[in-house]
């Protein structure tokens, strides 16, 4: 359960892993930051980007050394076994990234390396 509190009304918002809860955004479990953390994948116009969260806090440490257990997260074991298998996926199918634990802008692309994945920053630009 996700919950956010706007003025005085609490409105909770329930989804599933994999589950499309608003159009283009799709969630995807990745516990162990926390019980239920969930990362999320936008598309629109045919194009899709995945949201990481807390996935990674570090685009070098826990990317080039994704099994590192890292004392922030409420189950170290369990998120490096998630960010592990998400990343997998993530270069596999060479999706791009956002995440605002990334220098600016904060979007590019994963790949994978021989003991982890390497973060590629897409070049900034300013389009008028």
């Amino acid at each position: 359960m996700h919950a956010r509190t706007y003025c005085r009304y609490e409105i909770a918002l329930f989804f599933k892993d994999g589950q499309e809860f608003l159009p283009g955004v799709q969630a995807m479990a990745a516990p162990g930051h926390t019980v239920g953390h969930t990362i999320f994948m936008v598309s629109s116009a045919g194009k899709s980007f995945t949201f990481l969260g807390d996935l990674t806090h570090h685009p070098i440490l826990l990317l080039e050394k994704p099994r590192m257990q890292f004392s922030y997260d409420t189950d170290p074991q369990q998120a490096a076994e998630s960010r592990v298998k998400l990343l997998d996926m993530i270069a596999a199918n060479k999706i791009p990234v956002m995440s605002y634990h990334f220098a600016w802008p904060g979007y590019g692309h994963i790949a994978k390396t021989s003991e982890g994945f390497h973060y590629y920053p897409e070049a900034m630009s300013l389009n008028l």
